[in-house]
């Protein structure tokens, strides 16, 4: 019976993601259960790892993405340090909605609730029992502490899964799509980019994104977590990749948000640049633009170990490849309501 209710409630999704006009937003509370009540992956003609790296060893697929999580280990299988508790990285197609009646590109009117606390994983219990010194294997908590200034940040945004169904969008809530990010960058130029990521859907009808914590082994690896909680590793920066197919071939926007982190008088990691929230922003005149952050795929793949493309006979032009300009997406093209950071439709 749960199985025949969450179908029909997908289906009613998505349905009302067709809608020809404008409607109020239904509710839908995501489930506060220890572990999602909610089916991990209901079959979509979506094709989440048609353009993924490979992964590690501990991989998991959602309705809405897939995850490739950091095992501590090398491509030889050999530990190579603590688990981070980070995914390596998580890939998505994002299919873009329709306009409407009005030519609006308006998301589907659901607007889920999120859980009160994020999802454990059962997946992730032998990686995590494999800690020394913790009396305290819930990652969730590791976070409620720092959550003033490190978000849960989220790789594979909510409001994209919730393009497929709610119950996806309440499962990018767990830890398979979570590393510690800055408050202001969470809730800043990096939703931003995401808002523009959903504009571009729209337009082109189909994305992929690549998105992943980026560590680098120069630097000290703070982590959060009070003594006997878990350590979830902070990264140094973050990357997202954006790709479109068509007839005439790839093109690829590739982009790298550093963020730096120290530690405080109190010994507590915090970090160590600062970002305009969307909240702030239009106070400000604040315009995000995302240009100074491209880079080539090639120095994502230096920073991370990923080998993105490998079977593409031509890879190196695409990994090489340095846009110096984003897509053009027009205004009518970005979601007409509030969601959109600083209501901001546009970018530079």
């Amino acid at each position: 019976m749960k199985g025949e209710a969450d179908m029909r409630l997908w289906i009613g999704t998505i349905l009302l993601g067709c809608t020809a006009a404008p409607a109020m937003a239904q509710s839908f509370p995501c489930s506060n259960a220890s572990v999602s009540p909610y089916l991990a992956l209901v079959t979509t003609d979506h094709d989440h790892q048609r353009v993924a790296p490979a992964g590690s060893s501990l991989t998991k697929r959602f309705t809405a993405y897939y995850s490739s999580f950091d095992d501590g280990k090398d491509r030889n299988g050999e530990a190579r340090h603590i688990p981070r508790l980070n995914p390596q990285f998580v890939a998505y197609e994002l299919r873009g909605v329709g306009p409407d009646t009005n030519g609006d590109y308006a998301e589907p009117p659901v607007s889920i609730g999120r859980p009160n606390r994020w999802y454990s994983s059962p997946e992730l219990v032998p990686l995590v029992d494999n800690i020394q010194g913790v009396t305290n294997r819930r990652i969730d908590d590791s976070y409620r502490g720092a959550g003033e200034v490190w978000n849960r940040g989220h790789l594979a945004m909510s409001d994209h899964a919730q393009r497929i169904n709610a119950q996806a969008s309440c499962n990018t809530h767990n830890f398979w799509n979570a590393s510690p990010q800055a408050k202001d960058l969470n809730q800043g130029p990096w939703q931003h980019l995401e808002n523009y990521s959903a504009a571009a859907s729209n337009k082109y009808r189909s994305i992929w994104l690549i998105t992943g914590p980026i560590f680098d082994p120069a630097t000290r690896g703070l982590t959060i977590g009070d003594p006997g909680e878990l350590p979830v590793e902070i990264p140094d920066a973050f990357f997202k990749i954006l790709i479109h197919e068509s007839p005439s071939g790839i093109d690829t926007l590739a982009f790298v948000f550093e963020q730096p982190n120290q530690l405080n008088e109190e010994g507590e990691p915090v970090p160590g640049a600062a970002w305009v929230n969307c909240n702030q922003a239009r106070a400000r005149d604040h315009i995000y633009d995302h240009r100074p952050q491209l880079v080539s795929i090639a120095r994502i793949e230096a920073r991370t170990g990923l080998r993105f493309f490998p079977d593409r006979p031509d890879r190196d032009t695409l990994i090489n490849a340095q846009a110096t300009a984003l897509w053009p997406v027009e205004t009518r093209y970005w979601d007409s309501g509030n969601a959109v950071c600083a209501r901001q439709r546009s970018h530079p």
